[in-house]
Parts: structure tokens; sequence; C-alpha cells
């Protein structure tokens, strides 16, 4: 009779000690869940980007601009790599092409046409980028009308709640931009500050179009 209480005492301490590792070991996963790239942004942010609005925040050249839309990766993805057409959704590029593709490292050359009161500036760009399907679009001026130019595109899925598949990304852009010397440069930051709003905004609506024809 001892030996079977003793037996009985030894495998339900055995079960308990199991119980508690699994149950820790779940830990790291569940704090993984609430740790995405929306998640780790200030409640403020978050609310704003659930409202359907744009971010961007920075100044004197340097950006970062956040969009949250109701796409896949794969869409989004889509969109932003389309150098041939964001003379077509974009706003203020007039004219965009690419003229270099060695897969995964292409170069683009776009035209973009900037206003400030009564001044009207045409500014050509020839930019190289490095792709990290599906995640990452990493930028930098090869030549053009600007002194530097360089920044990155991350693509971040966003699920509904814990452990559900994502049916949304986070896109974020942060971008570093020098016009060299330049009389006005409060008023060239303020100009690309402003356009940069308006791509963010635009992107969110090219994206979501493009979803609703899948």
């Amino acid at each position: 009779m001892a030996t079977s209480l003793q037996k009985y005492d030894r495998l339900f301490t055995v079960g308990i000690v199991a119980a508690l590792n699994i149950s820790l070991a779940a830990i790291p996963a569940k704090a993984e869940l609430f740790n995405s790239a929306l998640d780790r942004l200030p409640a403020t942010e978050r609310v704003a980007l659930r409202q359907g609005k744009s971010l961007v925040t920075g100044s004197n050249g340097k950006y970062i601009g956040k969009v949250l839309v109701k796409a896949t990766p794969a869409t989004a993805w889509q969109v932003l790599t389309d150098y041939n057409n964001f003379y077509r959704f974009l706003p203020n590029v007039v004219s965009s092409k690419l003229i270099q593709n060695n897969r995964d490292r292409k170069v683009f050359e776009q035209i973009q046409i900037f206003r400030a009161f009564a001044l009207t500036k045409k500014a050509r760009v020839r930019i190289a980028v490095k792709e990290t399907y599906p995640k990452q679009i990493a930028f930098s001026l090869v030549e053009g009308d600007l002194k530097s130019l360089q920044g990155s595109w991350r693509i971040e899925p966003v699920s509904p709640y814990p452990g559900a598949p994502s049916n949304q990304v986070l896109i974020i852009h942060q971008v570093n931009a020098d016009p060299g010397a330049i009389a006005a440069r409060g008023v060239f930051y303020s100009v690309y500050k402003n356009t940069l709003e308006n791509t963010m905004v635009a992107l969110k609506k090219e994206v979501e179009k493009r979803s609703l024809k899948k």
C-alpha cells in the first residue's frame, strides 16, 4: 500500500512540474504576440492609425511616416515596388521609370514637382534600392537635384487579436533628405514634409484599392 502511495505521489509531482513547465514555456510566446510594431508605438499613435489617419513626425529633413492599411504584405509590396507607375498614384510625381534591374537591387528615376507659394521647382533623382521581400526596401540617392537622400520602407503584418492571421499591414517610412547648399532650406523642409504626408495618404489609398481587386 505504501509503495502504491509513493508511486502515486511521484506521478502527481511529475505532473505538476510538467504543467508548470508548459505554462512557463507559453509565456514568452504569448508576450511575443503583443509585441508587434504597432503595439510598440505610443498609445496616441496607435489610436490615430487605427482611425485611418497617416502620421509623419520629424523635422529638418529627418522624418518617419506611418500608415495602417487593411491589406496583405504582398499587396503593399506590389505598390511600393511599382517603380514604373509611381507617377500614376503618388502626389507630385510626374515621371517614374525603372532603369536598372538586378533582381533585388534596382535603380529607378523619378521627377517630382514641388510648389511653394508662387514658386515651382522640378527635382530629378535616381535612386538605388535594395529589396528584402516582403519586409523592407532600403534606398539611397545615386544622383540628382538633392545632396543626399536615404532611408527605407518597412512592411509589418498586424493581426486583429493574438494568434490570428494578419489582416493589416503597418507601412513605416524612414527618410533623411538634404537639399544641399540652398538659401531656403526651411521652405524645402516644410514642402518636403507636406509632400510626404500626402504620399502616405496616397499609398494607403492605392494599397486598399488593389486589395479590393483581389
